[in-house]
């Protein structure tokens, strides 16, 4: 009789500790467990003290409600972590939860890891880890002497110069021309005001940067040759795809002000691509071609050159990455879009770093 009874009571204790309060069963903390937390996507670069919005996923693997503690963590570049919360919450069997988050970017300028807490018991699959960076632009000091203007058509690249305080008050008084997508567009279709106020330009000894130069958004499906000034012929090849990094060739100190080596990184939105799917060669003489930026294997890609006549005035810029979109700061990352163009800040560094670098001393003022 006595032995009966210890046996009710074992399952009486039993009983208690695997039901809830509402009658539900529950897997206790101590026995094997097996659920996933996986990361949505998420833009790569970041304002310093601004968010990331985020979504996190939960699949619980078993037919038991399942209580769940994760910590979720951003460690800095030495591996300290920096900010962590914690979800406590419980898993409907075979459920799966999505949870929005708002989790704030570190104040300080560097390389982060959003990832999990250490590993918690029962959890299966891959830890889930975003790389992001947070960068404030910023103008170098030989920027501050430089004056830029920008075709009156150009709107968006008028009110980036106007916003960075890089704006000439007259053409006369300006040392570079800022061409953007759609001044490319305008020179391709033969547009004479284009093509004379770049010619201008060149014969004051100013350089000539010409943005977003490529032929679609898409993929070009033909070889296409234009002629560009000093008499050299762009041929653009068509590719299978696209670039999401790119590298500097760092000859040049002003290409890396404020950005050490993010530029090899990816940018925000339109699935971080920053190269198109083309190739860019040229075709003349009597110039002087540099490559400020690598990308590609094969075929290896220089999406970023100089263009300098041996004989002749101006220096022209001819830039492949896709900045359109992307130094707007009206476009801040919101909800993650992946093929959305988004306002990225390390863009917005390079391309102050590409306008600093194109004057050279003999102009500076």
């Amino acid at each position: 009789m006595r032995s009966i009874l210890i046996i009710l009571i074992f399952f009486s204790m039993v009983s208690a500790h695997g039901k809830s309060s509402g009658g539900r069963m529950y897997r206790s903390f101590s026995e094997p467990k097996n659920y996933e937390v996986n990361f949505g996507g998420c833009y790569a670069n970041f304002l310093p003290g601004s968010l990331i919005r985020l979504e996190v996923s939960l699949k619980n693997h078993t037919a038991i409600l399942t209580p769940v503690r994760e910590e979720i963590k951003i460690l800095d570049s030495l591996g300290v972590s920096v900010w962590k919360t914690t979800l406590n919450l419980d898993l409907s069997p075979n459920g799966e939860l999505k949870l929005p988050l708002l989790i704030p970017i570190p104040k300080n300028q560097g390389r982060y890891i959003l990832t999990l807490g250490e590993s918690s018991e029962g959890r299966t699959g891959i830890i889930p880890e975003i790389v992001f960076y947070a960068i404030q632009p910023l103008k170098s000091p030989r920027l501050s002497k430089i004056l830029v203007t920008v075709p009156d058509f150009e709107v968006d690249l008028g009110k980036f110069i106007k916003i960075w305080e890089i704006k000439a008050p007259t053409f006369s008084w300006a040392q570079v021309l800022l061409c953007g997508k759609l001044s490319y567009q305008r020179y391709m279709a033969g547009d004479p005001q284009v093509s004379q106020l770049i010619s201008r330009a060149l014969n004051r000894e100013m350089s000539v940067i010409f943005l977003d130069f490529s032929p679609s958004d898409t993929i070009l499906s033909i070889e296409s040759r234009t002629l560009v000034p000093f008499g050299i012929t762009a041929h653009f090849i068509p590719l299978k795809t696209g670039e999401q990094r790119f590298e500097l060739k760092l000859e040049n100190p002003e290409f890396a002000f404020n950005l050490d080596r993010m530029v090899a990184i990816t940018w925000n939105g339109l699935n971080g691509f920053s190269v198109p799917a083309t190739q860019l060669n040229f075709e003349g003489a009597g110039v002087k071609i540099i490559a400020d930026v690598i990308s590609g294997l094969d075929p290896v890609r220089y999406p970023v050159v100089e263009i300098i006549p041996a004989v002749g005035k101006g220096r022209l810029i001819i830039s492949q990455l896709i900045t359109d979109g992307r130094i707007d700061e009206s476009k801040m990352p919101g909800r993650y879009k992946a093929d959305s163009p988004v306002y990225d800040p390390v863009a917005v560094q390079f391309l102050l770093n590409l306008i600093s670098s194109a004057v050279g001393d003999n102009l500076l003022k």
